[in-house]
Order: C-alpha cells, then sequence, then structure tokens
C-alpha cells in the first residue's frame, strides 16, 4: 500500500506517494485532475485513485480545493498546516520563517521551536501570485522561464491591483521599453507586495515553497528588500502534498 498526499491547488494537483522510503511526486492540470479524477458517489464526492500502480493507504489532502469540495475518502487538514509540516520535514528546521507563494494566493508562517507561532495569508489579492505572473507572461508574449530570469534594469510598475497593473504593463509596451526590463519591473512588483508580510514575521532564516517560489527573480528581488537570503525548498513545488505525507 503507498501512503498519498495532495495538495489541490487554483492552478496544479500536487500529488505525493510514499510507501517505505521510496517517494515520488505527480503533477496535474486542476481542472483535468477534477475532471478525470473526482466522482460522486451517492451524497459523498470522492477522489477516484485508479491512476496509482499500488492500493492507497492513507490519504490527506490539503489546499486551493479544500474550500470547495470535502472528500469522502481523504483527511482534511488545513493549507498552513500542510506547508509547516512539508517544510520542517524537509529542512529539519525549528525556527523560520516560511514564504509560500502560490498559484492564486500567497502564505507567510513564522515556527518557533517546531511550531506554528504565527502565520498571514493573502488570498484576496491576485497581484503577488502565479496568476498574475501568468498574465503578465501573456502579454509579453513570453514564456515563464524567460521572466524567471529577468533582473536587470526593472521598470517602476506602480499599480497594486492585478488587472491595473495588467494595464500598466501594456502602457509599457507601447512606450517601447524593452521587454526584458518589464519582465523584470514585473517580479520586482511581486516581491514588493509580498515583502511587507514577510517583514511583519520576521526571522533569522527564510525559506520560499509553492510555484512561484521556484523563480529565480522573485527571490532575487524579495532578498533585496528583506535584506537576507531566502532558501528555496528542495521540493518547492510538492512541499503541500509532503506535509500531508507526514501529518
Amino acid at each position: 500500500m503507498v501512503d498519498v498526499g495532495i495538495d489541490l491547488g487554483s492552478r496544479f494537483v500536487k500529488v505525493g506517494l510514499k510507501k517505505g522510503d521510496y517517494l515520488e511526486f505527480k503533477l496535474f492540470d486542476t481542472v483535468t485532475f477534477y475532471r478525470d479524477f473526482v466522482k460522486r458517489e451517492g451524497e459523498n464526492i470522492k477522489i477516484n485513485l485508479d491512476f496509482l500502480d499500488d492500493k492507497p493507504g492513507r490519504v490527506v489532502a490539503t489546499g486551493y480545493g479544500r474550500n470547495i469540495l470535502s472528500f469522502a475518502n481523504a483527511e482534511i487538514i488545513s493549507e498552513i498546516k500542510a506547508h509547516f509540516k512539508g517544510a520542517k520535514v524537509q529542512t529539519g528546521c525549528d525556527n523560520f520563517t516560511l514564504i509560500d507563494l502560490g498559484g492564486q494566493d500567497s502564505k507567510v508562517i513564522k515556527v518557533v521551536d517546531g511550531f506554528i507561532e504565527d502565520f498571514i495569508m493573502n488570498d484576496k489579492c491576485a497581484a503577488s501570485t502565479g496568476r498574475f505572473l501568468e498574465n503578465a507572461a501573456n502579454i509579453l508574449k513570453m514564456d515563464l522561464s524567460d521572466i524567471a530570469n529577468s533582473v536587470e534594469n526593472p521598470v517602476k510598475l506602480n499599480s497594486t491591483c492585478a488587472i491595473f497593473s495588467e494595464s500598466e504593463i501594456i502602457g509599457k509596451i507601447a512606450e517601447g521599453v524593452d521587454f526584458k526590463e518589464i519582465a523584470a519591473g514585473v517580479c520586482e512588483s511581486v516581491a514588493k507586495r509580498i515583502t511587507p508580510l514577510v517583514k511583519r514575521l520576521k526571522s533569522d532564516r527564510y525559506f520560499i515553497s509553492g510555484g512561484v517560489g521556484s523563480i529565480y527573480s522573485i527571490r532575487y528581488f524579495l532578498e533585496k528588500e528583506i535584506g537576507q537570503p531566502i532558501e528555496p525548498l528542495e521540493n518547492c513545488q510538492f512541499n503541500g502534498c509532503i506535509g500531508c505525507l507526514n501529518y
């Protein structure tokens, strides 16, 4: 039997499979996952785990999707607990601040002596999330991988709203500003928006997780803002499902 940890994100569903020392990850588009692997049985909604090669053991789920569905065949835990546990397992540290930047929300969690001391969530504004970066990449006709390494001469973007920021990006294109400099400005603006949350939960050591957390230029500008190094977790995008597997 294999234990299953599932992080139901707004853009991707991350699945961790653990059997003894064996650990494997799978990544699904969120809409595809709900379409292909979520089914209703009478009054219950269940996750169809037929895609597994082994019989499922304990199934623990978290993430953006848990606010929408309650699965009859999975134990549901909060995102904060899952990401805290995942970071603790991956780093072996008891004192740190975790910055999790996802597709549609961002979280900052402070851990002291191995326990959650405080946390802040931003799920109201898309301007510091992966969705904003994807939209910016579409406007700029650039791959996210190109945006991820853009740090030189960032153009200043003043709008604090994702929608207005997109209009501002188009304005910069019209002014003839270099696309790489606009991309760097996009990443700098994301870092500036998350900085106040990070500064409220200061620590001697910072880790970052989530799909956006794996982007170099975001870390570069965020480190400049807080004046300290930020370490990406080894399995940055899969931290939530690692927490589920170890909860």
